[in-house]
Parts: structure tokens; sequence; C-alpha cells
């Protein structure tokens, strides 16, 4: 065979290297279900009965400090409004029993109200108005009043009129039927009424950010106020946050921020003024012999800041005792029908002092009390916590004090309503 036609060598074959050949995706490893937040380790005085919710919000949950107490009819129903919802409770077997819900899907910085016409007000921080029977059933449409302001609360009349704290100013009205008053507010006022007020003989007390009281006639058609601030009728040296009390005699106290509490006669004229030592952050109360209860917070620079309940004399207005808490206290403070006064502090403990201001208990809880007390039933005394739950001890009254102005708002409706309760 011609060598032109000698077979071929063979080709020998290309290697391919692994790297070179395509590779499949891996696949997807599903995530890591994120751990549950751990819950802190509830504390439990032996004075605890129950709380709501049962168990203390994980640590990072977004909750708001409780700062009021709740409302109680003339059941002994207790309506709370917490995460949103406003809750119907009772207690059973020691627990809180849950009878019905409403929910509102914001948060209510203020207290709400139990009416005598078997309503309760709730004002959100979303601008609107519920107002809902006391067996969970929406009475209205919610009305648009705008953003509550941060010491206000609804106040409703005997006539289921509520009175609204205008974020703007002045005061808002809106009828039974759920009808906001229109053109321009009830009343006209460049100054905003920062304060949770009462309603007395038709005539509704209440603080601003002047540093006035205001005394508001509720029967025309327009709100006046019966006081002339320019003669000095209600007025106080700074802004005041706090709700007035009312003494048996008519007079009207008050808590201002220039660190003085102040006495008020019906016609709006300066009856006595006593400083005390620090800001009063919550409101005065009032046993039936007269005497005032209060809370201070002092922080003085260099120092921890600590807390006192003061106690003054219902006729010389002086400050009688004094007793130091284990924290500022911007609780308000409950009178039970035994004398016993109950309050909070920020340090999270709650305490029960005689007439004499001697300890009687105190009870340590998870989180700061800074919100107003209230005796719930029989040997009940509840507070609201920083972690957004209530907690309700055992205590040694059956009821609230007969007289004065035992807790705020003056009843366990707390509607702002001094006939109510």
């Amino acid at each position: 065979m011609p060598p032109s036609q000698a077979a071929a060598p063979p080709q020998a074959k290309a290697k391919v290297k692994p790297s070179a050949r395509a590779r499949p995706e891996p696949a997807a490893q599903p995530e890591a279900p994120e751990k549950p937040k751990p819950r802190p380790k509830p504390i439990r005085p032996k004075q605890f009965v129950w709380a709501y919710p049962e168990e203390p919000p994980p640590d990072g949950s977004a909750t708001v400090p409780l700062r009021c107490a709740p409302a109680v009819d003339a059941s002994g129903r207790i309506y709370l409004h917490v995460l949103g919802k406003l809750l119907a409770l009772e207690e059973e077997g020691g627990r809180a029993k849950v009878c019905w819900e409403y929910v509102t899907g914001s948060h209510a910085p203020g207290a709400i109200g139990a009416a005598p016409d078997g309503t309760i007000r709730v004002h959100c921080r979303d601008g609107l108005l519920h107002c809902v029977s006391f067996e969970g059933k929406q009475v209205y449409m919610p009305a648009d009043v705008g953003e509550p302001l941060g010491y206000a609360a609804p106040i409703a009349d005997a006539d289921g009129n509520t009175w609204i704290s205008s974020f703007d100013g002045g005061l808002i009205k809106v009828d039974a039927d759920g009808r906001r008053q229109k053109p321009g507010p009830y009343v006209r006022s460049r100054q905003k009424f920062n304060a949770a007020g009462i309603i007395h003989q038709g005539v509704l007390y209440i603080g601003s950010d002047n540093g006035c009281l205001f005394a508001v006639e509720l029967a025309e058609q327009r709100g006046t106020n019966r006081w002339n601030h320019a003669a000095g009728q209600g007025v106080t040296g700074w802004y005041i946050h706090s709700s007035p009390a009312i003494t048996e005699e008519g007079l009207l106290v008050v808590a201002a921020c220039d660190e003085r509490l102040y006495g008020f006669a019906p016609n709006g004229k300066l009856v006595w003024k006593t400083e005390v030592p620090g800001q009063m952050l919550g409101s005065p109360v009032i046993d039936q012999p007269g005497q005032i209860y209060v809370g201070v917070s002092q922080s003085k620079r260099g120092q921890q800041p600590r807390g006192l309940l003061l106690c003054l004399d219902g006729n010389s207005h002086k400050i009688r005792w004094q007793y130091e808490a284990a924290g500022p206290v911007e609780s308000t403070p409950v009178i039970g029908n035994d004398n016993t006064v109950y309050f909070g502090d920020n340090a999270g403990m709650v305490h029960a002092v005689d007439r004499g201001g001697q300890a009687q208990w105190t009870a340590k809880v998870e989180a700061p009390v800074r919100s107003a007390g209230t005796i719930l039933a029989p040997r009940r005394v509840a507070f609201g916590l920083d972690n957004e739950t209530l907690v309700v001890l055992k205590c040694a009254s059956d009821a609230l004090a007969a007289g004065g102005w035992p807790k705020i708002g003056g009843s366990l409706g707390q509607c702002g309503l001094k006939a109510s309760g």
C-alpha cells in the first residue's frame, strides 16, 4: 500500500475536566424558623391574683405603657383597652375571663370611660372616637375627631354627648348619635386642653397648656368659659396635665407643672396653693376627711431619681407627711374604704399605705407602675404596667372610699362625670 494511503493513527479524545461541566444548582435549603423571643419571667408577689395578659410580653415586642386604670361598670365588669382591642373582663377562678372584645386596631393613650348610659368611650391614636355598649356592640360609626393628646381623655355627660380635647386647641362635641358639632369646635381656643377633665353640676373643668383651669358651661350652644383668667380666676403658674379633684366643700384641686398644688373656689378664686418638692406627673385624690394625696417625682443632678407620696392636710393645706417610694411616682393613687392608699412607682413597686403614712405592704411586679390605680371589686386593687399588662393584687379594701375624690375621674366609671360610677 502506498504510504499516502496508510491508515492515520486514531485521534486521542480530549479529556474534559470536571470543573468545565455544568453543575446542577444546589437545592434551596429551607430557612430555619425564627426562634420565638423569650418571655421575661413574671414576678408574682404574694398579693398577686391575676394579670391580663397572663404572661409578660416577649422581650422587644411592640407594647406601650399602660398608664390608665380600667373602667368598671355598676355590675363589676371590667373594661380595658390593650393591644388595639377593647376588652370586657370578669374574674373567674382567680383568672381573667374575656367576655367580649372589640377591635379598634390602634392605641388609646387616654383613659376609657364607662358612662351612666351603658356605653364606653375610646379615643384612639388614629383619630377615631369609638362608642361601644356594655355588651360589646358598636353604638355608632367611629367619629373622626383628630389625633388625641397624650394626657386627655373622652368626657361623657349624662345626655350621651362626648367632649374631646382637640389636637389643635379647644373642645370638640360629639352628640349621642355620633355626629360632630359643626362648624368649628364647641370651645374655640388656641390653647390645648391636654388633660383629663371632669363634669360637675353642668360645668366641665379642664386644664390647659397656658396654665389655666377652664370652667366651661355645657348647657349653651357654644361653650363659654365662666372664669375670667385676666382677673386671675383659675390661673396657675404653668401647664396643667392633671385631672382635677373636688372636695366635699366644692373646691377644685389641681396639680400644675410649676410644682404647686392649687385649690380654687367654684367661682375660680384662688383659695390656697402649696409648693411641693418635685414634679407631680399624676393627679391628686382626696379622702372623706379632706386630706389630699399626690405622687411626686424628683430628679436632681448627680443623684438617683426618687419619688414620694405626699399627704396634705385638708384644712391648713400644708404637707402632713411624706412617704418615700422605691422610685419616682407618676402613678395616681386610689383610696379604699378602709382609708388605705394604694399607688405604684417607676421601680415596679406597688405600695399600700395607711392614712398616717405607714406602709401596710409593698409588692414587686415586673415593670414600672405609672398608671392610676383602681379597686375593681372587694379586696382587688389593679394597676397598669409599662409592659401593657394589667396586674390585680389582693388588698384589704372592699370598695372605693365613699366620700371625697378617691380616684382619678372620681368613680369606677371614670368617664369624667362626678355623679357616675
